[in-house]
């Protein structure tokens, strides 16, 4: 049986090669559910006993248990593998590096369980990844979205405003604005809008068609997965922080991503605990 600090470790190793970066090529000949999309970019590897999800930054999740005997290895791109093709359940490849799992007794696909992530909800977005979609009616839905209090970065993974923008791209485009990841939806102008959600776009094609069909290297991330970094725009210190609306991580520099933070608009008084400032300041409110 498969020790859990065996899978922990390759789990690690998985992380540091293929979290952050897109998927060129997937193959599982015993799946069930959907494939994940070439260029769809690898957000989290979880491991727990013999299970191991891979999950992607459009919220799909590959979840798989190895039988006994059975393992996930990664390998350099053109590395020979050491165990038989006919062990292989599942091959998620990168640019540079390929994730094998052999002998699993479980190979399927599902999406994460949150409400706003499913298409059942409500009314679908246009499609972000198409160069046919109108973005204008992104852009229509957020500045008009019935939750003024929503996050800006919750309205984009959002489906019913805009499909297909993942976690990653959605970090790496309040970065490239400097919007705070706590940004209020109500607070955004229709300006800065049209600039996120054109960003986002460009971004997200960028990756779609240089990496699957070039074969190139695009650009490195600014701030996803890049926790305890520089900045590479002001030095700052990049900050990772979970979001409680859907457990997943949000990466963002507080240095120069501080456009329309509402915890910094607050001017709400924050009170001294001390007996002696709350009666000062009692006295001063007596006064007026």
């Amino acid at each position: 049986m498969l020790e859990a600090p065996e899978i922990r470790r390759t789990a690690s190793a998985m992380r540091t090669a293929l979290v952050g970066r897109p998927t060129i090529r997937f193959d599982s000949p015993s799946l069930e559910g959907p494939a994940p999309r070439p260029g769809r970019l690898v957000e989290r590897i979880d491991a727990r006993g013999r299970e191991l999800d891979v999950t992607w930054d459009d919220g799909l999740i590959l979840h798989t248990t190895v039988r006994r005997g059975g393992t996930w290895h990664l390998y350099r791109m053109g590395e020979r593998w050491r165990r038989p093709q006919r062990e292989v359940n599942v091959t998620v490849e990168s640019d540079d590096w390929v994730a094998v799992c052999f002998n699993a007794s479980t190979v399927e696909t599902f999406r994460t369980g949150v409400d706003s992530r499913h298409p059942s909800m409500g009314r679908i977005g246009p499609d972000i990844t198409d160069v046919r979609s109108n973005l204008s009616l992104v852009v229509d839905a957020m500045v008009s979205h019935r939750d003024p209090s929503a996050r800006v970065r919750d309205v984009l993974l959002d489906p019913r405003v805009v499909r297909n923008v993942g976690n990653v791209v959605a970090s790496e485009a309040l970065w490239a604005t400097r919007l705070s990841p706590w940004a209020r939806i109500g607070d955004l102008p229709r300006s800065d809008a049209i600039m996120l959600v054109n960003t986002a776009a460009r971004s997200l094609r960028s990756r779609l068609s240089t990496r699957v069909l070039d074969g190139e290297v695009v650009e490195d991330l600014e701030v996803y997965g890049r926790n305890g970094q520089g900045c590479s725009r002001c030095g700052d210190t990049i900050e990772e922080r979970r979001f409680s609306s859907d457990g997943r991580f949000v990466y963002y520099c507080p240095g120069c991503q501080t456009r329309l933070d509402h915890r910094l608009l607050d001017d709400t008084p924050v009170m001294d605990p001390h007996p002696a400032a709350a009666k000062f300041l009692a006295d001063l409110d007596a006064d007026d």
